[in-house]
């Protein structure tokens, strides 16, 4: 019976590529969660929202615009999910605090509360790029 051959080594490039494409895919996906909640908003009928309501609307438009940039700049290898932004805070924490003020923004807006809960699938696949760590990251 043949020994059974070895694994081939990890090509770190190859996964900084498949890495930039599944962000890219995260701000395609934030991208869509967007238009879905501008287009529910819309369908609603503007002159319904209270104050709290339009508030809502706006600090969730603002955190779907920050997350696509942030997605963004890690699929153009502007950055990585591990890069260092505020002190000791790097991209995917960043963008950890920004889908939560998006969930919680979301949930002001009138019957449009599960909408925001979207963002969680994206996060979740920047969750699991941020954990590959040492392969996708430029830093030690």
């Amino acid at each position: 019976m043949a020994a059974p051959t070895p694994d081939p080594a990890p090509d770190p490039d190859r996964a900084r590529r498949t890495a930039g494409r599944l962000l890219g895919g995260c701000a395609a996906l934030t991208a869509m969660v967007g238009l879905f909640l501008l287009a529910d908003v819309l369908r609603e009928g503007v002159d319904q929202y209270g104050v709290a309501a339009w508030l809502g609307v706006v600090v969730t438009g603002l955190c779907v615009l920050a997350l696509i940039a942030l997605y963004g700049a890690c699929t153009l290898n502007r950055a990585t999910v591990h890069t260092r932004v505020i002190g000791r805070l790097d991209l995917f924490q960043v963008s950890t605090v920004v889908v939560l003020v998006a969930i919680t923004a979301g949930i002001i807006i009138p019957t449009r509360n599960t909408t925001a809960l979207a963002l969680l699938l994206p996060w979740g696949i920047t969750y699991w790029v941020h954990g590959l760590g040492a392969v996708t990251s430029d830093e030690p």
